[in-house]
């Protein structure tokens, strides 16, 4: 894996930037989030342990996908991935808040839309802002974020904690069933150790939908690269189109893919990656229709670029970009410096391998958010994963210990970075 899938000169500076660039972002944020922690810059902060977890459990994901991707098949590893999402899942498990935020966030949504009215419109939206004050606005998720947990709503006709955390259980082990299909190849034995991580880990916040879509969307991916038929390229874009709908985490992830398509050593002709993108356009305004397009756009897109206008509606959790811009009162450049980094981060995924893109392109925009997402670290993870294992099988480089089909001869998996 690599910044550039070329073959430089030993010793030119696209070496040294692919060696070095990744591990000194990594280390440039853990150290601005430690640095934070310990000062607490900004007046209106609050926990900003978060930003430094985040950055934390990127740069180990980071660690696994290039330096030791080996690891994923030892026997040692996946006990202690299980370990872990065991520990992390009890800990959800036992923590769950009744009085939570998400839990009445939703309720309000569901009573304006009972009531006949737009959730992107009512005004009537339950947040909580700086020290936990109810404020109420307007409904600020994705539509794709609403369907789901309404169906549960109505099917168990009340709304409480059970009723969201069953919810998310139930989507988040359909995320593990696609995991199972997207590695095919691979006995389960070596894939359920970490079913509790992607099941488990975040059960708080609500990141099962963009979970589900984006294996459902890697399953895709995978298919086209086995048999690169125009059917599978346009079910990718869909299914870009319906995960733009949940969380953001799609966005950076539907921008590298579609610049990797253009950019990379595999490109494809810009006529047929312009129809794909205006599939998964089209399929997007389709979704936000029914709220009316604009609403949604105001209150997801531009609410979560206006740092002054986001923190009047909840509590700042100051993230790696958000938080040094607060420190310097520079926070007013935040919306311009954000999709200027983010913009440089899908130049770069252009000339990746497609996994390596989408990694890219969602640690930088996951740096460069509002406040710090940790939830979306498990997603993360799936790709990762999923990303070695499709890897490897195309280069014919997986153990056969880990093969459901022995075959006659394979090379051994080195721990060394993932091909390209």
């Amino acid at each position: 894996m690599s910044l550039d899938e070329s073959s430089p000169r030993p010793g030119s500076l696209t070496v040294v930037a692919k060696k070095y660039a990744a591990p000194a972002a990594l280390g440039f944020c853990l150290l601005v989030s430690m640095l934070m922690m310990v000062f607490h810059p900004v007046p209106h902060g609050h926990r900003y342990d978060l930003c430094f977890v985040l950055a934390l459990r990127l740069s180990i994901i980071w660690l696994i996908y290039r330096v030791v991707p080996g690891w994923i098949f030892r026997r040692g590893f996946l006990w202690a991935i299980l370990v872990f999402g065991l520990m992390i899942g009890t800990l959800q498990l036992t923590r769950i808040d009744p009085d939570s935020e998400l839990v009445h966030y939703y309720g309000s949504a569901f009573a304006a839309m009972r009531a006949g009215q737009n959730p992107y419109t009512s005004g009537t939206i339950y947040h909580r802002a700086e020290f936990k004050k109810v404020v109420y606005g307007d409904f600020n998720y994705p539509p794709m974020e609403i369907y789901p947990y309404y169906a549960a709503y109505r099917i168990a006709g009340k709304w409480d904690s059970g009723v969201l955390t069953w919810t998310m259980l139930i989507v988040q082990a359909l995320a593990c069933l696609v995991f199972v299909f997207i590695c095919s190849k691979v006995k389960l034995a070596y894939l359920w150790p970490f079913f509790p991580v992607f099941m488990l880990e975040e059960l708080h916040i609500n990141p099962a939908m963009t979970l589900l879509m984006t294996g459902l969307i890697l399953w895709a991916v995978r298919k086209s690269r086995e048999r690169p038929l125009k059917r599978y390229r346009y079910l990718v874009a869909v299914l870009f189109g319906i995960g733009l709908m949940t969380k953001f985490l799609m966005i950076p992830l539907a921008a590298a893919y579609y610049a990797n398509a253009l950019g990379s050593r595999q490109s494809r002709k810009l006529p047929g990656v312009a129809l794909e993108v205006g599939m998964t356009l089209a399929t997007t305004l389709l979704i936000m229709a029914p709220f009316g397009i604009g609403p949604v756009f105001k209150n997801t897109i531009l609410f979560n670029l206006v740092l002054k206008d986001r923190e009047a509606m909840t509590t700042f959790f100051p993230n790696v970009l958000s938080g040094l811009l607060s420190w310097l009162k520079l926070g007013a450049a935040f919306p311009v410096l954000a999709v200027a980094i983010f913009a440089v981060s899908i130049w770069v995924a252009s000339k990746l391998n497609t996994f390596s893109a989408l990694l890219t392109a969602a640690f930088t925009f996951l740096f460069v958010a509002p406040i710090p997402r940790s939830q979306f670290s498990p997603c993360l993870l799936y790709i990762a994963v999923a990303g070695i294992v499709i890897t490897f099988g195309e280069h014919g480089a997986l153990p056969q210990k880990v093969l459901k089909k022995r075959a006659a001869s394979s090379p051994p998996v080195a721990d060394g970075p993932v091909p390209a």
